[in-house]
């Protein structure tokens, strides 16, 4: 990520990480429906073509991979309230699922 930041030249955090490139909002945030369709390409592209596949459940991996390792979620996911983030606490439970283990092995290469 710092090495896309160091290309990007952004030094302030406000800025956008990811730019549009479009001719309606050059330059500005990219749309969360650009987002889902890079998202979902990229899970096609890698051989996982299922409507479960989103950019959403994307993050919700994040989400519990990174509670998992200890990070504290409120910030990582800009949440107001903490009500809302407490949910993901809720993905714990489901790493005991064997779905979880091929989810790992599909993004890593291994069970972790």
């Amino acid at each position: 990520m710092r090495d896309y930041l160091s290309v990007r030249k952004a030094n302030d955090l406000s800025e956008p990480l990811f730019v549009s490139t479009s001719n309606h909002n050059s330059d500005g945030r990219m749309t969360t429906r650009s987002i889902r369709r890079i998202v979902k390409q990229a899970f096609i592209a890698a051989g996982f073509d299922s409507p479960r596949l989103t950019a959403h459940s994307t993050r919700h991996t994040a989400a519990t991979l990174s509670l998992l390792n200890g990070a504290t979620l409120q910030e990582l996911l800009r949440h107001k309230n903490i009500g809302t983030t407490e949910i993901y606490a809720h993905n714990i439970d489901a790493t005991s699922n064997p779905a979880a283990t091929d989810v790992e092995e599909a993004i890593f290469g291994k069970h972790i």
